[in-house]
Parts: structure tokens; C-alpha cells; sequence
């Protein structure tokens, strides 16, 4: 059998995701520097590993659809790949593979028994059998990027990141407004510090009602490119959000966090490293991992194990980081 001398690893979901996904072509390079590695994915997703000195080229991927797979795919043949590591599983990326050539393929299977970022690790372990799962994560972030972002917080104080947004597409995930605005207030009342807001256009609105409580609060929601935000959360002293790509990339920057989980389980997609706590609801359901809760009326914002946690406790949390 001819050793691997390249690999593509695909992976079309999202930030988050791509994020989880660092470790294993990372741990493929510490253990085997020779290896070219290219990466595959949507725009969005791949806008933090577009340079990454672990990468040798990021392919973008239009959309799913058979068309843009079949030109992607076309391109992509010529470049002879010995390996494949499919982290989409499904019947196109299987199409996918045979029109790359039929590289050695080996596909992700999802696993709620293991991290997420162990799950994906877990693809190349099964063929590369020697392979370290470190215990942190890792984005690299363009010089100009960070001395573009560095003036963006005054830094006379402590920096907190407020990430307010999440999904809409599951409930569970969003914490109370008035529980923000609450915390931002004990926060000034305790500490000398600025707070400042990220997030995408959609969460603007959401995040930017707390604008009011001081000048000390400022928004940078759909304000900054996604690099640029990474930047910005890398500045953080400390970083609290929900379960949503944000979170996962301060983690990845090494930045300590406070995730505020309801329904997802954060055994699976808690935020991955050594300076991070995770704050959740000790309800007998929870988490149950449902897109919808079975506990709150038709277009009601808040579940029940959101509502759960109180800022007070996650004062006490920052008080480990700050």
C-alpha cells in the first residue's frame, strides 16, 4: 500500500464544527510533518483556518448541492489525494469521494459518547494509530488582523466578552435578556471593567439593549469579519455565551469561558480546554438535546433550564478567571 503523502479533510457544518475540527489535522501534523493537508468547506466555517500553518490549501465548498460538489469535486481530483477524511457523513459526500478518484476514505461517525472534538479526532486515529489528542485547541490569527482589532477595547480595565446570540433554530440555547443586563450591572458593581458585545446582524438588536446601562458596554455585533471577531474574543480577559461558534473559538484562543448550556449536552459540544467551566440546570431532563422544548408555550424565547441559571451564579464562576 503507498504511504500517505496528502489528505483532504471535509467538513461542511458550521463555525463551531470547523472549529472541533482543528485537532485532528493538527495532530496529524505534530506526528507527521511530511503530510500535505488540504481542508474543504463552506466560506463562512473556514474563514479561521483560511493561512493556518497546518493547512496547505482550504478548497471552498458553493453549497451542498450535486452541481457544487461535482465542480469541487472536479477540481479537486487533480489533486491526487492519497486520503480522504469525510467528517460529513451522507450519501453525497459518499458520491463525493468516488468522483475525487476513490481515495482511502474514512468516514466520521457521530458518537454522543465522546466530545466532539474527540469524535473527529477519532476519524484519523483509525488510521493513523499513533496519534496524541491534546487537551487545548488552536487558532492562528494573521498579525494585521490582531494589530487591526488590538485599539477596538480600551483595555484600561478587565475586558468581558458578551456573546448574547445563538441559533434560532434550537430552543434551549438562549439565556434571558434580563439576566444579561443583570450581570453586566453586578459586574460594574464589582469590578473595574469594560464589556463589550459580539455577535452577527441578527443578534444585534438582541445584545445592543444593554447599550444603556453604560458607556463601559460597547457593541461590536456584525461590526467586525469573522477573523476580525476572533481577534476581538482573543482580547477577552473572559468570554460567556451559550452554546455557539463564538464560545468555541475563545476557547480555541485560549481565552477562559463560562458556557451557559440547557438543552445540548456538554459532554459533547461544552467548550474544549483547561480554562473553561460550563454553568447548566440540574432539571431531571436536562440535557435532552431537543431542537424544541416540550416544557414552554408555541414562540416562547426561554426554556426552563435557562431560566435555571441566575447571574448570580455566574459572578461567582468569573470570580475563578478574574
Amino acid at each position: 500500500m503507498n504511504p500517505i503523502k496528502k489528505i483532504l479533510i471535509l467538513r461542511f457544518g458550521a463555525i463551531g464544527d470547523v472549529v472541533h475540527s482543528t485537532e485532528l489535522f493538527r495532530s496529524i501534523k505534530r506526528k507527521y510533518p511530511h503530510i500535505s493537508i488540504h481542508y474543504a468547506s463552506f466560506k463562512t466555517p473556514s474563514r479561521n483556518i483560511q493561512g493556518d500553518p497546518d493547512l496547505d490549501r482550504v478548497w471552498i465548498a458553493e453549497a451542498k448541492s450535486y452541481k457544487q460538489l461535482y465542480k469541487l469535486a472536479k477540481k479537486l481530483k487533480k489533486e491526487n489525494f492519497d486520503l480522504f477524511l469525510n467528517l460529513q457523513p451522507g450519501i453525497r459526500t459518499g458520491i463525493f469521494s468516488i468522483m475525487l478518484g476513490n481515495p482511502r476514505t474514512v468516514t466520521y461517525r457521530k458518537s454522543f459518547k465522546l466530545h466532539a472534538v474527540e469524535n473527529f479526532w477519532q476519524t484519523g486515529k483509525k488510521y493513523f494509530k499513533d496519534l496524541e489528542l491534546a487537551k487545548s485547541l488552536k487558532l492562528y490569527i494573521k498579525e494585521e488582523i490582531k494589530n487591526r482589532v488590538s485599539v477596538m477595547p480600551d483595555k484600561k480595565g478587565i475586558v468581558i466578552g458578551f456573546n448574547m446570540g445563538v441559533s434560532p433554530t434550537r430552543q434551549g440555547r438562549r439565556w434571558h435578556q434580563n439576566y444579561w443586563r443583570e450581570l453586566a450591572q453586578m459586574f460594574f458593581d464589582k469590578y473595574d471593567c469594560e464589556i463589550i458585545l459580539t455577535g452577527s446582524e441578527a443578534d444585534r438588536e438582541f445584545s445592543e439593549s444593554l447599550l444603556d446601562l453604560s458607556p463601559q458596554i460597547r457593541s461590536f455585533c456584525a461590526k467586525t469579519s469573522i477573523e476580525e471577531n476572533t481577534a476581538l474574543l482573543s482580547l477577552c480577559d473572559l468570554v460567556i455565551s451559550g452554546d455557539t461558534g463564538p464560545l468555541h473559538i475563545a476557547a480555541a484562543m485560549g481565552v477562559p469561558v463560562i458556557g451557559l448550556y440547557g438543552a445540548a449536552p456538554v459532554s459533547r459540544t461544552g467548550p474544549y480546554g483547561e480554562n473553561c467551566t460550563v454553568i447548566f440546570s440540574h432539571r431531571k431532563c436536562v440535557p435532552c438535546n431537543r431542537r424544541k422544548c416540550r416544557f414552554i408555550k408555541k414562540n416562547e424565547p426561554y426554556t426552563p433550564c435557562m431560566l435555571d441559571i441566575k447571574p448570580a451564579q455566574v459572578l461567582k464562576e468569573a470570580g475563578r478567571f478574574l
